[in-house]
């Protein structure tokens, strides 16, 4: 049986063999296949380092193979590479990514996985979702065949060697930084970026690990922040933790934790005139210093309305309070 309940705002999400079990994923893929199919079926699939993730991956490229989607196969990426993968075309192919889906738990227990889905260059998300839900439900005996057919795609290198030229600016900056990857796959390209840009570094648990051994990988958690506060009490002027699919940074000093709406000041003040996007949790204060020498604007709570809200406005950032 397939639980309505995990198709929610921002993606689908439950445990896996219970809720996300090789019969709902089949479906889930299949469906969404449907329709990404007529808009030129091709899907971009990343996933992230839980020990299931590959398997999830197999089993949604069935269901989008058998809906006649092409699965092009991106690996073990985080979140940002997946989001990337739907605005570069791959070199590949000629046809560009028509949707990409995110195989991630985040940073949610280890037995919890799910996806993130952009279709169109857009978040899919509320009731695109919801109503994904009830389809499948009403559908959910139809047979999906075995057919995990993907073409690789390196997307991944792409986004390292992009990330690199836009922070050009920061090469061989005298700060000293330590890094807590949390076993995540933050490790799969921000160790790559820093040594292109000859950072002076050291990283964390840096090895993807399923199983997160060291600690949860939720850096909004000040128990999960412990030790890279004690590196930083040392030689380190500045940190930065990363969630399980690395699309959530911490920012510490020796000092502070640097929360998300305190970053979109510091990177407000590098543009000119520039537009941001809070949400309702951002403090007075960055509406405030934002408005001063530009212009900042209140919204909804939540990464997929933010994105929305971005490109209605055409602002220059968004930001919440926990790091996205």
């Amino acid at each position: 049986m397939i639980e309505q309940s995990i198709f929610r705002e921002y993606d689908i999400r439950g445990i896996y063999e219970k809720e996300l079990n090789e019969q709902s994923v089949k479906l889930i893929g299949n469906f969404l296949g449907k329709k990404i199919a007529p808009l030129g079926g091709m899907v971009a699939v990343g996933y992230d380092a839980r020990t299931h993730s590959p398997i999830l991956r197999d089993y949604i490229a069935s269901g989008l193979n058998q809906a006649g989607c092409t699965v092009l196969d991106m690996g073990m990426v985080p979140t940002p590479v997946n989001y990337f993968a739907s605005f570069v075309q791959p070199k590949e192919l000629e046809k560009e990514v028509n949707a990409s889906i995110m195989i991630t738990g985040s940073h949610n227990p280890s037995q919890y996985n799910g996806f993130k889905i952009t279709v169109d260059k857009k978040p899919f998300f509320g009731e695109e979702i919801y109503s994904l839900g009830r389809e499948i439900i009403a559908h959910s005996d139809v047979k999906i065949a075995n057919n995990t057919t993907t073409m690789p795609i390196d997307t991944k290198n792409k986004y390292i060697n992009f990330i690199a030229k836009e922070f050009e600016h920061l090469r061989g900056i005298d700060k000293k930084i330590i890094i807590d990857c949390g076993n995540g796959v933050a490790g799969t390209v921000i160790i790559d970026i820093f040594d292109k840009l000859g950072l002076d570094y050291k990283s964390l648990y840096t090895k993807p690990d399923g199983t997160f051994p060291n600690h949860h990988p939720d850096p909004t958690e000040e128990d999960n922040l412990i030790d890279i506060k004690q590196e930083l009490e040392g030689y380190f002027d500045i940190g930065f933790a990363y969630d399980g699919d690395a699309d959530r940074i911490a920012v510490l000093t020796k000092k502070h934790n640097i929360k998300g709406d305190i970053l979109a000041i510091l990177f407000a003040k590098t543009m000119d005139n520039p537009t941001v996007i809070g949400e309702v949790k951002c403090s007075q204060l960055m509406y405030d210093a934002i408005n001063a020498h530009g212009k900042a604007i209140m919204y909804k709570t939540g990464h997929s309305n933010l994105k929305v809200k971005i490109k209605e406005e055409n602002a220059d950032l968004a930001c919440e309070v926990s790091g996205h």
